[in-house]
C-alpha cells in the first residue's frame, strides 16, 4: 500500500493543499457574515407621550400618573432558572413569603435563545429579540471605551438621561456583571461597581463583592458618607447583578451542595432590598417597585446557550410594599418542572415597566403588555398602556416589511367588528382585540426576527462547495488504490453523514451517528481477514471503550432522563477522587515502559560512561517530570473536589509548599509540561518514542478536563494504541484509517459532554491557572478543554508512520471541508426554518470550530509543531 500511495503522492504541491484551506477559510468568514442574522434597530428614543398623541385617550392623565412608581430596585440573578426560584425544592423562603403574603408577582419569563447574559440584558432592556451575533460578542471584553447601547432605546435612559420618559431624571447606582458596563455608559451612573463575569471557577466573591455595598446603599438618606469611593444612599434606580449562582451551576450543575446556600445567600438579598423599601415608602409616600428576574435557566448540567426548557425557563418576580393582592387573584399553575405560575415572555417585562413607571416604550422593544401585572399594580393605566404598546408594535412591524400589519389585523378576530387599520384599532378596539394583537404581532416578529445578507452568503456557499469538490477531485488518485470495500464503507458512511445534516433532529443528536458507526466500523474491522489475534483484542477493546464513552456523558437536546455516568460521578466525589488518581497512574507508567525500552536499546551500543551517564540523569529528570506533573494534576483535580471538604494527605503536604491553590497547581503543571517536552525536543528526540511527548501533552490536557472527565483518557489512550497497530500493518488504508481518527475524535468529543448546543460549552475549565481575564487565553483554554479527546488523537497522529500521515491528513481535510459545506448548504435551505437560530446556527459554530480549530489548527497545525 506504501509504494501505490507513493508513486500517486508524485507532484502533489503544498501550497495546493494551502489553497484549498484558504478558500474554505474564505467562504467561512463569508458564510457567517451573510448568515448569521443582525436585525435593524430604529433610530431614536420614544417619549411618554410618543404615542399618547396619536392615541384618543380617554383616561385622566393626572390621575394615571399619580398612582406611577417612582422608584426601581432591578436584580438580576444570574440563571436562576424559575423552579430554582419557585419550585417546591426552592430555599428561597422569603421570596415564597412574597407571593403568600399577596405582595409578589411570580412569573416564569421566557427567555429566547441565545441563552447567555448579553443577549438577554439587551432583551431585558430594550424589549428586542437578540441575535445570535450578540452571543458572540458576549465572549469579548469591550475595548473600544464606547457603550453597545449609548444610543439604543430602552428603560434605563428613558429613566435617567435628561430629556428622557421621567418626568424627572433619575439617580441611578449599580453593582455587578461588568456586562451591563459595557453595554451602557458609565456617565448614566451616580455610582457602579463591576465585577467580572468570566471567573467561573468563583463562586463566593463574585457576590460577596456586590453584596458588601448593600449597607451603604440601604442606608437611610440622612447617613450619606463624602467619601469619593463609597455609594450613594439617595439614588431612585439600583440595579444589582449576581452570577454566583451561575457559576455554581457551570461548575457542577443546579443539584449542586452549593446551590442551596446560594438560593438561601439570594433570598436574604431579596428580603433585605424589601425590607428597606417598605421603610422609605412608609416614610416618603412613593411607591417602590422591586424586580427580581433571572436572565435565563440552566440545564441540568448546569450550562447555557441553547434553547431546551430548562435554559429557556427564567424566573421573574415583581414586588412592592404597596401590593397586596388577595386569594382569588393568586392562582398557582405549574405548567411543567420548570415552569410556575402564569408563563410570560421575557421581553414583556419591558412595556410592562414602562407603564408602571408612565415612560415610553423603547421603539424596538416587541415585549407585550403583562395584563395580569398591570392590573395588580397600576389599573387606571392598562386600557391607555395596551394602547400605546400596540401603537408601538405596529411602528415595528411595519418596519418589519411591507403588509405585515394588515395580515396580523387580518388574523385577528374574525368578527365583523374587527378593525381596519392600525389606527382603528389603537381608538376603538376594545381590551381583547388589543391584547390578540399584541400577541399575533409578537409572535410575527419573533418568528421573522432573522435578516440575512444574501450576497455573502451565497458567495460564501459556493466558494465552501468548491473548495470541497477541489479537495475530493484531488484525493481521486490515492482513493482508487483503496481496496472496493474500504471506499464502499467509507464513502457510505461520509454520504450518512452529511445527509444528516438535513434534518434537525439528527443535527440535535449527532452523538447518536457517531457512536454507533465508530463502534460498528472497529468490530468490523476486528472480524476482517487482515486482523490478527492482537488486532482484534485492539479493535474489540477499542470498540468496548466507545461503548463506555456512549454511556458516560448525557447528551443531545432531548427530554431524556440524565442515566449517564457522569451523573452518578457528580453524586460522589469520594468515588471520582478514586478513578482521577488511577487514571493519572496511566501516563507515568506509559513514560517508565518508554523510557526502560530506550534505555535498554541504549546499553546494548557501548557507549562511553560519560556518555551513558548523561543518558541517564536526563531520562531521570524526564522521570522525575513525569511523577511531578501526575502529582500536580492529581492535586488540582482533588482541590476542586474536596473544596469545602476535609483535606487529603497530598493537599495537606502541598499546602506546606503553597502549592495547594488551585491556580498555583495549574501554573505548576503548565511549566511542567513545558518543561518535559522540552527536554524530547531538545535531547531525547532521536532517542525515545514520539509517545513520550503524547505523555506530557496528555497530562496537560487532562489537567484542563473536568474530573468527572479524566477517567476517559484511559479510553483515549486504548484507541491510540488501536490506530497505531493499524497504521503499522502493510496494509494499511489511509481512507479508513482518516475515517477512524475523524470518528474517534467526534466520539471524544461527545463523551466529554459536547453537542451542537451552546448549553455544553464548559467553561469550567477556561481559567486555571489565569490571575487576569485575558480572550485569547481564555479561548485558547476553554478549547482545549472543552476538545481535549480530540485534541489527544490529533497529537497522536504524529506517532503514526510518516508515509501515511500526509495522506490522512488530505482525507481529513477533505472530510472537514465536505462536512462544513454540506451544513452551510442545509443551513442556507433552512434559513427561514423554525430552527434556524436555535439548531443550524450553533451547529455552523460548531462545525467551524471543528475545520478552524481541531483540523487546521490541531491535526495540521499544533499537532505538527508539537509533535513533528
Amino acid at each position: 500500500m506504501e509504494e501505490a500511495l507513493s508513486r500517486k503522492s508524485s507532484g502533489q504541491l503544498p501550497l495546493l493543499r494551502l489553497s484549498f484551506l484558504v478558500i474554505a477559510a474564505a467562504g467561512l468568514a463569508s458564510f457567517a457574515l451573510g448568515f448569521f442574522p443582525v436585525k435593524p434597530l430604529l433610530p431614536g428614543y420614544s417619549s411618554a407621550q410618543s404615542y399618547v398623541e396619536r392615541v384618543d385617550r380617554s383616561d385622566d392623565r393626572g390621575e394615571a400618573r399619580s398612582d406611577a412608581f417612582s422608584r426601581l430596585v432591578f436584580v438580576v440573578v444570574d440563571a436562576l432558572r424559575s423552579d430554582l426560584a419557585f419550585g417546591p425544592d426552592s430555599h428561597m423562603s422569603f421570596v415564597a413569603s412574597l407571593i403568600d403574603g399577596g405582595h409578589a408577582l411570580p412569573y416564569t419569563a421566557i427567555a429566547q435563545a441565545p441563552t447567555v447574559t448579553l443577549p438577554r440584558l439587551k432583551a431585558l432592556t430594550t424589549g428586542s429579540n437578540p441575535t445570535f451575533v450578540d452571543a458572540l460578542l458576549n465572549l469579548a471584553e469591550e475595548t473600544t471605551g464606547s457603550a453597545a447601547f449609548d444610543n439604543v432605546d430602552s428603560w434605563l435612559p428613558q429613566l435617567v438621561v435628561p430629556g428622557g420618559g421621567a418626568t424627572a431624571p433619575k439617580k441611578a447606582v449599580f453593582a455587578g456583571d461588568d456586562t451591563w458596563l459595557r453595554l451602557f455608559p458609565k456617565e448614566w451612573f451616580v455610582w457602579h461597581e463591576g465585577v467580572s463575569s468570566f471567573f467561573v471557577s468563583d463562586t463566593v466573591t463574585v457576590d460577596s463583592n456586590v453584596t458588601r455595598h448593600l449597607d451603604a446603599l440601604l442606608a437611610p438618606p440622612s447617613l450619606h458618607t463624602s467619601a469619593p469611593a463609597a455609594p450613594p444612599t439617595s439614588w431612585d434606580v439600583l440595579i444589582l447583578h449576581y452570577l454566583g449562582l451561575d457559576h455554581v451551576g457551570h461548575l457542577e450543575g443546579p443539584a449542586s451542595p452549593r446551590m442551596a446556600p446560594k438560593q438561601v445567600e439570594m433570598d436574604e438579598v431579596v428580603e433585605r432590598i424589601y425590607r428597606y423599601l417598605e421603610n422609605r415608602d412608609a416614610e416618603d409616600g412613593q411607591r417602590s417597585l422591586l424586580v427580581v428576574v433571572g436572565d435565563h435557566g440552566m440545564t441540568e448540567g448546569g450550562n447555557h446557550g441553547g434553547s431546551t426548557e430548562a435554559e429557556t425557563s427564567a424566573a421573574l418576580l415583581l414586588a412592592a410594599p404597596t401590593l397586596h393582592l388577595n386569594d382569588q387573584k393568586r392562582r398557582v399553575v405549574h405548567v411543567s418542572p420548570y415552569k410556575h405560575y402564569e408563563v410570560v415572555q421575557q421581553i414583556d417585562l419591558v412595556p410592562t415597566l414602562s407603564v408602571l413607571f408612565d415612560l415610553g416604550i423603547p421603539r424596538n422593544s416587541i415585549g407585550k403588555l403583562v395584563r395580569s401585572a398591570v392590573e395588580a399594580l397600576r389599573p387606571a393605566a392598562l386600557a391607555r398602556g395596551l394602547r400605546e404598546n400596540v401603537q408601538q408594535v405596529g411602528a415595528v412591524l411595519t418596519a418589519s416589511g411591507s403588509g405585515a400589519v394588515e395580515r396580523t389585523l387580518a388574523e385577528s378576530a374574525g368578527d365583523e367588528s374587527r378593525p381596519s387599520s392600525l389606527g382603528e384599532l389603537v381608538r376603538e378596539g376594545s381590551l381583547v382585540q388589543l391584547a390578540e394583537f399584541l400577541a399575533r404581532a409578537q409572535a410575527r416578529l419573533l418568528a421573522s426576527s432573522s435578516s440575512y445578507h444574501l450576497r455573502p452568503l451565497f458567495c460564501g456557499l459556493a466558494l465552501l462547495l468548491l473548495a470541497s469538490l477541489a479537495s475530493l477531485y484531488r484525493l481521486r488518485r490515492v482513493w482508487t488504490v483503496e481496496s472496493r470495500g474500504s471506499r464502499f464503507a467509507v464513502g457510505a458512511a461520509v454520504v450518512a453523514f452529511v445527509g444528516s445534516f438535513f434534518a434537525t433532529s439528527f443535527i440535535e443528536e449527532e452523538h447518536e451517528f457517531w457512536y454507533f458507526v465508530t463502534a460498528t466500523a472497529l468490530l468490523l474491522l476486528a472480524s476482517g481477514r487482515d486482523a490478527d489475534g492482537t488486532d482484534r483484542v485492539a479493535l474489540v477493546a477499542s470498540a468496548a471503550s466507545v461503548r463506555l464513552m456512549r454511556s458516560w456523558a448525557h447528551n443531545g437536546q432531548k427530554n431524556l432522563p440524565n442515566l449517564s455516568i457522569t451523573a452518578h460521578l457528580a453524586t460522589s466525589p469520594r468515588l471520582t477522587s478514586a478513578l482521577v488518581a488511577l487514571t493519572y497512574f496511566l501516563p507515568p507508567s506509559i513514560a517508565f515502559v518508554i523510557l526502560a525500552r530506550a534505555s535498554r536499546a541504549i546499553a546494548r551500543q557501548r557507549l562511553p560512561p560519560g556518555t551513558l551517564l548523561r543518558k541517564a540523569s536526563l531520562f531521570a529528570v524526564t522521570a522525575t517530570v513525569v511523577v511531578a506533573q501526575s502529582v500536580v494534576g492529581v492535586a488540582a483535580h482533588l482541590s476542586a473536589l474536596e473544596d469545602g471538604a476535609e483535606r487529603g494527605v497530598l493537599l495537606r503536604a502541598l499546602d506546606k509548599l503553597e502549592l495547594a491553590e488551585h491556580g498555583a497547581l495549574a501554573r505548576a503543571g503548565y511549566a511542567l509540561a513545558a518543561v518535559g517536552w522540552l527536554l524530547w525536543r531538545v535531547w531525547l528526540r532521536r532517542q525515545v518514542s514520539t509517545a513520550l511527548p503524547l505523555v506530557h501533552l496528555s497530562l496537560l490536557l487532562m489537567s484542563l478536563t473536568r474530573p468527572v472527565n479524566v477517567p476517559l483518557f484511559v479510553a483515549f489512550w486504548t484507541q491510540h494504541w488501536t490506530l497505531a497497530r493499524m497504521a503499522h500493518k502493510p496494509s494499511a488504508s489511509p481512507a479508513v484509517l482518516a475515517s477512524l481518527v475523524a470518528a474517534l475524535q467526534s466520539t471524544a468529543f461527545f463523551a466529554l459532554g459536547g453537542s451542537n448546543s451552546l448549553a455544553t460549552a464548559d467553561l469550567s475549565q477556561a481559567y486555571n491557572g489565569l490571575a487576569s481575564y485575558s480572550l485569547p487565553l481564555v479561548t485558547l483554554l476553554a478549547f482545549l478543554s472543552n476538545f481535549s479527546g480530540p485534541v489527544f488523537l490529533a497529537l497522536s497522529l504524529r506517532t503514526l508512520p510518516r508515509a501515511l500521515l500526509p495522506f490522512i491528513l488530505d482525507y481529513l481535510s477533505a472530510f472537514h471541508t465536505l462536512a462544513l459545506a454540506m451544513l452551510a448548504l442545509s443551513a442556507t435551505h433552512f434559513r427561514e426554518h423554525l430552527f434556524a437560530l436555535t439548531v443550524f446556527a450553533p451547529a455552523v459554530l460548531y462545525r467551524a470550530g471543528w475545520f478552524v480549530w481541531v483540523q487546521v489548527g490541531t491535526n495540521l497545525g499544533i499537532a505538527r509543531m508539537l509533535m513533528g
